[in-house]
């Protein structure tokens, strides 16, 4: 019995690949680049409430028309670990 070929698909060159700094549509919005900030666990929000540290943390990693996902904050004392 033969098997069905499973090769990943050939990538089309003659379209060029965006650069990562070139603007990403979605449905709902638009990007300016494709840089994104992930969430990291900073524990910046004392007492599980965020304030002006957070803020400024995030305002300090953020570009106009980029992607920046903040982080969850700590919904139990025992949370940060």
């Amino acid at each position: 019995m033969a098997s069905a070929d499973r090769s990943p698909p050939v990538a089309d060159e003659r379209r060029p690949r965006p650069s990562l700094f070139s603007p990403y549509q979605t449905p709902r919005f638009r990007l300016a680049h494709r840089v994104v900030l992930a969430p990291m666990t900073r524990c910046r929000a004392p007492r599980a409430v965020p304030g002006p540290a957070l803020a400024e943390y995030y305002a300090q990693r953020s570009t106009e028309g980029g992607l920046l996902i903040s982080e969850g904050t700590i919904i139990s004392p025992s949370g940060p670990g």
